[in-house]
């Protein structure tokens, strides 16, 4: 079996409702470094609603999937769908991709090698340093670029939200679960992918990072393209027995989907997207591309949800690949309630610069878990005009083995003083 790990929100049943106003993960996965965050936004806060966004990202091997969800706001239990959703998009991207389980199998996950055997995990988990998302002033969340004076203050949309209480560290409760594996060793064994399966493809809509020819080059590559498509499908028809296990409608868990996988021993891999959000990659020379783009419902209001019966039509699969020369050294997995606030910002260079931004502030982190407490202390915090959304983040960045093309440091440069001087 591979190694492997699974972090973020989880599904939500029958049991209890467990969705969490704040949650971040973060791992390890090769010479990558991920993180996610998600934070509910200032609107439902104020009304006492819940976070309807979601996101998970899964590990086998070398393979990485990440998923974020974004419930519908006008579905009450919304949030419902928005974990199924991500649970099962990540899950189902790594199927066909790792070999199965041998019945009776009752071997590690992976065999340790001698100087591992003597390890245990640390008697406590470090030290994580985060704010109280509610509390504004005197915040020193992350800058990245949203604050200017045209970027500031709120807009509320309908009712105006009851003021926040007074907040302090024992007004909430903080939970965690955190885990330990052995290092992740790339696993270059796949599960068989059929010819009839690989061919079946053909032609799709392709992100700006993508190519038009998306057959593979080898009977042992993977279509990528369509282990995305299949796994948007089996998640849509998974969400209509869902939904009819709880004894609701499928409208009652509308959800928007995006779903990035990742190898990262190759950098290669796939996207796929159905709504609003956005999955975008930043090159070493400092480029940021839009992955893929949703079709266009011809509605500026509306938004295209996975629980349509021809959710098809607006699903976007594209490949994931760059030349030697500028490869993708990040990428960004987010809902609208960001995507809103980055795409459509009148700073035209507002996008690159926050991209670079959050880069750096991640590789820089003294430790994976200080990186995603900082993440969602300014998802949580940071105030742009109209923007009242829940927001949620996953960045997959790579720290080890990359080369910053024409933005590498020149010897005796900090990092730091280079990494946002890209214009």
């Amino acid at each position: 079996m591979l190694t492997g790990f699974v972090i973020g929100d989880r599904g939500l049943g029958t049991s209890a409702d467990t969705h969490p106003f704040w949650i971040m993960a973060h791992a390890v996965a090769g010479p990558y470094l991920v993180v996610g965050a998600s934070a509910i936004g200032q609107f439902h806060l104020g009304q006492q609603l819940p976070r309807d966004d979601a996101f998970i990202v899964r590990a086998a091997g070398p393979w990485l999937a990440a998923a974020v969800a974004d419930g519908v706001g006008s579905q009450p239990l919304s949030r419902y769908g928005a974990t199924y959703a991500v649970e099962a998009l990540s899950a189902l991207l790594l199927r066909p991709l790792v070999p199965k389980a041998t019945p009776g199998e009752k071997t590690a996950a992976r065999p340790l090698s001698p100087q591992h055997w003597k390890l245990s995990p640390p008697p406590i988990a470090e030290e994580t340093e985060l704010k109280i998302p509610v509390v504004k002033e005197g915040s020193t969340a992350w800058t990245m670029g949203i604050s200017s004076p045209e970027w500031t203050g709120k807009i509320w949309r309908g009712t105006e939200p009851a003021p926040l209480a007074e907040s302090s560290a024992t007004a909430l409760r903080q939970v965690a679960s955190v885990g330990w594996w052995p290092p992740l060793q790339a696993d270059r064994q796949l599960a068989e992918v059929s010819q009839t399966d690989q061919t079946s493809a053909g032609a799709v809509t392709q992100g700006q990072g993508g190519t038009s020819d998306l057959s593979p080059s080898a009977l042992d590559e993977p279509n990528l393209v369509e282990v995305v498509k299949q796994a948007f499908r089996k998640t849509h028809q998974g969400l209509g027995e869902h939904a009819r296990s709880l004894g609701l409608e499928l409208t009652d868990l509308s959800c928007t989907a995006l779903a990035l996988l990742l190898n990262v021993e190759t950098g290669k891999g796939a996207a796929g997207q159905v709504g609003d959000g956005a999955i975008l990659g930043l090159t070493a020379r400092g480029k940021v591309l839009e992955l893929v783009q949703a079709p266009d419902t011809g509605d500026p209001q509306a938004t295209y949800t996975l629980n349509k019966p021809n959710f098809e039509r607006y699903l976007a699969p594209a490949i994931i690949e760059r030349p030697e020369a500028d490869p993708f050294v990040a990428f960004y997995v987010m809902t609208d309630g960001l995507s809103g606030d980055l795409l459509y910002s009148p700073q035209t260079e507002m996008l690159q610069d926050w991209a670079q931004k959050v880069d750096r502030n991640l590789r820089l982190s003294s430790s994976p878990a200080q990186a995603a407490a900082g993440m969602l202390n300014w998802l949580a915090t940071y105030e742009v005009k109209g923007s009242w959304d829940d927001r949620t983040l996953v960045v997959i960045t790579q720290k080890e083995g990359r080369s910053d093309g024409n933005r590498q440091p020149a010897t005796g440069q900090s990092e730091s003083a280079a990494a946002t001087d890209d214009r």
